[in-house]
């Protein structure tokens, strides 16, 4: 019995811990330690990042503050890749932040996104079964 609770409990988890809000979550995650910004912020920045994911990064048409500026741009961006990656894998994602680079995203996040992104260590940490998938 507490075998069987266990195991769900493990099934429950996978399933919610990579949904696409998570998945979203930890690149921007990932690509909000890229910026330089101190610890105290970092904080505020992951704050915003969830509010801006759960409302499809409508929370404010503009940003109330320097947190959650960086973090209406990191979720634009994050929301994009994981899209992306989605429908077409590491390279689909890679493609669409070059492509939007200077004008949908940041030029300097997407440089940052592509540095974390040219890595398979990122799409394993990522991908929901576990394996590598070519970048």
């Amino acid at each position: 019995m507490i075998h069987e609770r266990q195991e769900n409990l493990r099934t429950d988890a996978k399933s919610v811990g990579y949904s696409r809000e998570s998945r979203a979550s930890w690149i921007g995650s990932k690509l909000a330690q890229t910026t330089g910004i101190g610890i105290d912020q970092l904080d505020a920045v992951h704050n915003y990042m969830w509010l801006r994911i759960l409302q499809n990064n409508a929370a404010t048409p503009t940003a109330t503050n320097e947190a959650d500026h960086l973090a209406m741009h990191i979720v634009k961006l994050a929301l994009l890749a994981e899209t992306a990656a989605a429908d077409g894998g590491p390279k689909a994602a890679m493609a669409a932040v070059m492509e939007a680079s200077g004008t949908e995203v940041d030029p300097l996040l997407a440089q940052n996104f592509l540095r974390l992104a040219s890595s398979s260590i990122f799409w394993m940490a990522l991908d929901s079964a576990g394996s590598a998938r070519a970048a």
